[in-house]
């Protein structure tokens, strides 16, 4: 064996060891945007998808009952993530495709999680300048400006202070490649869209969606500025205003950065403004909520679980608390997400083809994805997160609003039908009846919960 062997085969043991695969120990259904897949792995080379997706949100013709099975060909030579089949930034562990099945996850939901585009950390990116305000300082972490002491041009660097935003802008670009390449596209097809979609995200004051542009406008919109940790409001305000600023998104944005009312004749006139024939416009819901006050309460894990599984959702946006996270869907109690928690060189876009051209590179894409599955119990997340749903038509709004309401236990959600149309002093009809007591089995005010003993915090 030769050195480099030993030392590639050092690593993949002590990565192992300090950061396992996750493995599929659940018989529970797994649901990944609205996407149903079959948990019973019972023979390694074969699962099942179950779509319940409507059309709109599909590639192909088959309808919600339709069942497509995936095989993988025992003969076809392993693939590593030396071949792409893994990300180049946090593959703890390199794993073929006998390994991965060892693990029990569907291939086809690995195909899934594998096509959710992961934006993180990078570093050595053209300078974000520092904020002249001097109480700037105490807002930032202390290992924020441990990390930026001598950085006197400026930030080039998100690692410790920019996850919320970079989960934000997963959550963005997931939307627009549902709305660009389909909700059936996989890595490895239509790649030049694929890269043209990335570098709207590059790491350059001049690409709309850039680390930058988020930075910009929390400093002049939010009061939040470079170096500062984005909240779900901020980053929901930013969404916004920077899809706004780019028309070419063909995307509108409805924000409620501070809860989660939605008013269906605000949302219509959002989704039509740019219309004079009142043509819906592709729309994207966020909606900024505390489910609890240092964890979610349970009375809400029902609905937040209801939430990715619509066909219309685009994940959350949060976490752990101060730990930002971007959440894709669930099997049981557990939450997939993606991390952002990675830190990689800037993506930045480089000649290509000799003729002057810039272009992200094809090492830059693969870093944007990975089949590496991580999982967080509901019970450890922060209660506060940024829900998004995309809705394509009048039509797909009506069925998004009808499972929202049709939604099993204590919803998240309110659709009301318009907004009220002046302050009265007097709380919305219903208010104090949504709100929800944590009890730590305390005598007292324990004693008037519900009946049914499901009384939370709010």
């Amino acid at each position: 064996m030769s050195n480099t062997d030993f030392s590639r085969f050092t690593k993949h043991v002590v990565q192992y060891f300090w950061d396992p695969p996750a493995r599929n120990e659940d018989a529970a259904d797994i649901w990944c945007l609205g996407r149903r897949y079959d948990s019973r792995y019972l023979d390694a080379r074969q699962s099942k998808v179950i779509s319940t997706s409507p059309s709109a949100h599909s590639d192909s013709d088959a309808s919600p009952a339709d069942s497509a099975v995936v095989t993988v060909d025992p003969q076809k030579p392993e693939e590593t993530a030396e071949n792409g089949r893994d990300d180049l930034a946090n593959s703890r562990a390199t794993l073929t495709v006998s390994e991965e099945e060892a693990l029990g996850w569907p291939a086809d939901f690995l195909d899934d999680m594998e096509a959710r585009i992961w934006l993180f950390y990078r570093s050595g990116f053209p300078p974000i300048a520092r904020s002249n305000d001097p109480s700037v300082s105490s807002a930032m972490s202390f290992s924020t400006k441990l990390r930026n002491l001598g950085a006197q041009g400026g930030f080039t660097s998100d690692t410790g202070w920019g996850c919320m935003i970079r989960s934000g802008q997963s959550l963005l670009a997931n939307s627009l490649a549902l709305l660009q390449l389909g909700r059936d596209w996989r890595v490895g097809q239509r790649e030049q869209e694929h890269m043209e979609l990335l570098a709207l995200f590059a790491d350059t004051p001049e690409a709309p969606f850039s680390i930058h542009k988020f930075v910009e406008h929390g400093a002049q919109a939010c009061g939040k500025h470079p170096g500062e940790w984005f909240g779900p409001s901020a980053t929901a305000r930013s969404l916004q205003a920077l899809t706004d600023k780019y028309s070419l998104a063909n995307l509108r944005v409805y924000a409620r950065p501070d809860d989660s009312d939605v008013y269906a004749e605000s949302l219509l006139a959002t989704a039509t403004q740019k219309h004079p024939d009142d043509v819906f416009e592709p729309t994207l819901i966020v909606l900024g909520v505390r489910l609890g006050i240092d964890r979610i309460t349970p009375v809400y894990h029902a609905a937040l679980k209801a939430a990715l599984a619509m066909p219309q959702s685009v994940g959350i946006a949060g976490g752990r608390p101060s730990s930002s996270h971007y959440f894709t869907g669930y099997q049981g109690e557990q939450f997939f997400y993606l991390d952002p928690h990675t830190t990689r060189p800037a993506l930045l876009p480089n000649d290509v083809g000799g003729g002057g051209e810039k272009g992200l590179s094809g090492e830059d894409v693969r870093t944007c994805h990975t089949r590496r599955i991580r999982k967080l119990r509901i019970a450890e997340m922060d209660p506060s997160m940024l829900l998004g749903f995309l809705v394509r038509s009048r039509e797909d709004f009506e069925e998004w609003r009808k499972g929202i309401e049709s939604v099993v236990g204590k919803a998240i959600v309110h659709v009301h039908e318009r907004e009220p149309r002046y302050a009265t002093g007097v709380e919305r009809a219903g208010a104090v009846d949504e709100v929800e007591t944590w009890d730590e089995g305390t005598e007292g005010e324990g004693e008037e919960k519900e009946e049914d003993g499901e009384g939370d915090e709010s």
